[in-house]
């Protein structure tokens, strides 16, 4: 930190005493730097406590920021823009009046640098000493005493700019005084713990006693590194100085739900072996491990040969082969058992774990070969699973769009319904071109309208209230046809009805009366009494003799009313004619 001079009987100058003031505050600025980071931001003091009513009371703090060490001149030194960390202080406490209820408020802090207490100062004049002035050039002006750091302390709905939040509060509807447990921390606030506060954070925090690492008795004072095995979850890891020292006895690696963890290992006295000590939810088992001589029956000070396992598998051994001749016919029903097989099924002759596929192999003969059939995993139904999921949610969208094409279709019955009898089966027969199709147990064809050339397709056939047979075809006409109905059908008398038209053919005997030339003629009932009128009636004779020869009068046929008619026959070449002549009569009428 710099320091200024001066001498005895020097002419002290104002800038002695300002770069005095400044070469402190510099100093100063980087002693906070020093201790807080050049950028950092940080408070101390500004405690928040409820005053009276809707109010706060802020407590004396300070604020430490960023800065320059002079933004404008100071006195008569220039600016300087170098950075330096500044030290903000609000001196007294401050009330801060909190705008509302029902809300929630920011206490924050503002850094402000201000040149304050203008003051008239006076000076002397140069050319007379002796004579004093009223400020500068005795101009009476006033002028700034001191510039100032200010920590400007406030409350609002949000933080300004160039402010930093100190407190929340937050204020219930309906409150109409502050209390402790609405103020709380404002998130960001920038509150350091103290030097005092570090200090006794330190050991006290932790929470426990830490270990230390090598230096006890009978060891070295070696690094020790602890951790989870990076391979295998559950087993703890250790190295020393770096270097690998494997995993620790007792840890968790492969241990499921109704496992114990294993508590300790040690070598029991009094037995010789190996003792693992764990707890079962219940009580503290202590579990014997056998030693290899248990296992090979190798004498020892603490373990009788006779109950070695070796020793009793070589008598067992020396027994089995007493058994093997009689076992040795059932050894192909050992591997897998032949409970409930069939006489069709085949024995498993072996089940191994294939490392190509990662699946067991079940292995038997079915009369001709060995075959070697996989048996599916447990991922190898979860991935089916899976599978069958994202095909069931593509089959949903392919059934919609399906809906959406049979919705278009034509629709049949489900089912007979007494009424309606669902299409079975509908076919087109090659044979005569005819379509088909089957209900309810019944065969029969559909009408094919497909005309050759020079002849029109016909588009509906239906009957009107009258039962005619309406037929429209493809030029745009509409034919209508009658029914029809023979009332009368004899060998002399027939009577068809079309419609309302009625048609009657008979026949009737007619003579000449002279018995010479002329005509002759006779009333004939109708076999059909029409109801409207006649409207067409004919007449031919079909035989007749003149003497000897042939002869067919002329015939006319006349409407007498709508039951009769006369039948007139005339002698066109003068002839006489006697014998009697059959008419064939016509009538159509209504």
């Amino acid at each position: 930190m710099d320091r200024q001079i001066v001498y005895p009987a020097q002419i002290p100058m104002d800038s002695d005493q300002l770069n005095a003031q400044r070469n402190a505050y510099v100093g100063m600025g980087h002693l906070a730097g020093m201790a807080y980071g050049q950028a950092t931001v940080a408070a101390s003091g500004f405690a928040c406590a409820p005053g009276t009513g809707l109010a706060l009371i802020m407590a004396p703090g300070s604020l430490i920021a960023p800065g320059v060490v002079d933004a404008s001149s100071y006195g008569t030194l220039a600016a300087v823009p170098s950075t330096l960390v500044h030290q903000y202080v609000s001196r007294d406490p401050v009330t801060l009046d909190v705008p509302g209820a029902g809300a929630a408020h920011t206490v924050y802090v503002t850094p402000v640098t201000q040149d304050a207490d203008d003051t008239v100062l006076p000076f002397y004049n140069a050319a007379n000493p002796s004579v004093t002035y009223a400020g500068s050039d005795n101009s009476g002006a006033t002028a700034p005493t001191v510039r100032q750091d200010l920590a400007q302390l406030g409350i609002g709905a949000s933080v300004p700019a160039g402010a930093y939040p100190l407190w929340t509060v937050t204020v219930p509807a309906g409150a109409s005084a502050i209390t402790a447990d609405m103020l709380t921390q404002a998130a960001g606030a920038p509150f350091y713990d103290t030097i005092p506060q570090l200090q006794a954070a330190k050991q006290d925090a932790l929470g426990f006693t830490p270990v230390q690492q090598g230096g006890g008795p009978d060891q070295t004072g070696d690094k020790i590194s602890l951790g989870q095995d990076a391979s295998y979850p559950g087993i703890m890891r250790v190295s020393v100085n770096g270097g690998d020292a494997g995993g620790l006895l007792s840890g968790t690696y492969g241990k499921s739900a109704p496992d114990y963890q294993m508590l300790g290992l040690y070598q029991q006295s009094t037995t010789g072996r190996p003792v693992a000590v764990f707890n079962n939810g219940t009580t503290t088992v202590y579990n014997g491990i056998a030693n290899y001589t248990d296992v090979t029956g190798e004498a020892s000070a603490r373990q009788d040969a006779d109950t070695a396992i070796q020793t009793n598998l070589t008598t067992a051994i020396g027994n089995q082969s007493d058994m093997n001749c009689t076992l040795s016919s059932d050894i192909s029903n050992c591997v897998s058992g032949i409970y409930g097989k069939g006489t069709s099924d085949y024995q498993i002759l072996g089940l191994y774990f294939q490392t190509s596929t990662g699946r067991p192999i079940a292995v038997f003969s079915n009369g001709t070969a060995n075959v070697f059939n996989g048996i599916a995993n447990y991922t190898d139904v979860t991935t089916l699973q899976t599978n069958l999921t994202s095909f069931q949610t593509q089959q949903a969208d392919t059934n919609s769009v399906f809906a959406s094409g049979i919705a278009s279709r034509v629709p049949t019955n489900a089912e007979n319904d007494g009424v309606n009898a669902p299409i079975t089966l509908f076919n087109y027969f090659v044979g005569d071109g005819t379509p088909w199709a089957s209900a309810n147990g019944v065969s029969f064809s559909l009408v094919k309208s497909a005309p050759g050339t020079g002849f029109n397709k016909v588009l509906n056939i239906s009957t009107d209230g009258a039962g005619n047979l309406v037929v429209p075809d493809g030029s745009g006409r509409t034919s209508t046809y009658a029914p029809c109905s023979a009332a009368i059908t004899s060998d002399t008398v027939s009577v068809t009805k079309i419609g309302g038209l009625v048609i009657q053919t008979f026949t009737a005997t007619i003579t000449n009366p002279a018995g010479v030339g002329g005509s002759g003629s006779v009333v004939v009932s109708l076999p059909q009494a029409l109801t409207q009128a006649i409207q067409f009636a004919k007449g031919n004779a079909i035989n007749g003799t003149q003497g000897t020869t042939e002869w067919i009068p002329s015939v006319n046929v006349f409407p007498t009313s709508l039951s009769e008619v006369t039948i007139y026959a005339d002698n066109l070449q003068s002839l006489a004619w006697t014998s009697p002549v059959t008419v064939q009569i016509l009538v159509v009428g209504i």
